[in-house]
């Protein structure tokens, strides 16, 4: 899966972090100790972005600093573990981090916002952490092949380590939006935020739907059924309605060979 990225080989890297040293190094709660004893098997850095390494600046203001990018992969026994896992590792390191999580041939990328903490510099507030589903690099999906490919970061126009992890976190987020789509939607013309919209609409359209459904296993007057039928085709057009505005950029998809 690390090798999608095609990390320049100037700042390909192999080093593996005992989980003895992982535990020595960063202050972990009794649940994380457990987590890490029992359900990660191995952590092993795979890439260093840096100026020196990617031939990009660096980045650094009052409330950022992408002076460098880490990959990793983590190397998980459970699963169902995969969201608790991740948080660990990326409380653990201050830089902006694209974390592999590899499940026996299962694999999904987690990364997220790392703000400076205003009361200690030294330290990073985490918010808007994110996480592909789990996927195989061998499952015959175009849309899982398309997307792969574009996430090599060669092909990246940036001016910036900033941008470069922008522009990366706007294609890993892109898997979400072209299943929903049941296309692969390159992201060019139109604005991540578009797409960011529609897919909230389309969760609370489908929280509502479950609501509605979870009622009329409940309700025995018939003329509420009728309503609560009436309500749910509503919602089930509208999902279909956004599903449709998504799809309706797919002449931007990429042209890859399958």
């Amino acid at each position: 899966m690390i090798d999608y990225f095609n990390i320049p080989a100037q700042a390909q890297i192999d080093m593996p972090i005992s989980k003895k040293l992982f535990a020595e190094k960063v202050a972990l709660s009794s649940v994380e100790k457990r987590i890490l004893r029992e359900d990660i098997d191995r952590i092993v850095m795979k890439g260093l972005l840096q100026t020196r390494t990617v031939g990009v600046a660096s980045y650094i203001d009052d409330e950022f600093s992408y002076d460098q990018i880490i990959f990793a992969v983590v190397n998980i026994k459970n699963q169902a573990k995969a969201s608790a896992i991740a948080g660990m590792v990326q409380k653990a390191f201050p830089s902006p981090m694209f974390l592999i999580l590899n499940y026996q041939e299962n694999y999904c990328v987690n990364w997220c916002i790392k703000r400076i903490n205003q009361a200690d510099k030294s330290k990073r507030v985490i918010e808007e952490q994110h996480m592909t589903r789990f996927f195989s690099t061998l499952e015959n999906n175009s849309i899982i092949h398309k997307w792969l490919h574009s996430l090599d970061m060669t092909k990246f126009n940036c001016m910036s380590l900033k941008d470069l992890f922008d522009i990366l976190n706007n294609r890993l987020m892109m898997l979400t939006i072209s299943e929903e789509a049941n296309c692969f939607l390159e992201l060019s013309s139109i604005d991540l935020g578009y797409y960011q919209d529609i897919i909230v609409e389309l969760k609370l359209n489908r929280i509502e739907q479950q609501t509605i459904i979870r009622e009329l296993k409940c309700e025995t007057q018939f003329n509420k059924v009728i309503k609560l039928n009436t309500l749910l085709r509503e919602l089930q057009d509208q999902e279909i309605e956004c599903c449709m505005r998504l799809k309706g950029n797919e002449e931007s998809s990429y042209n890859f060979d399958e």
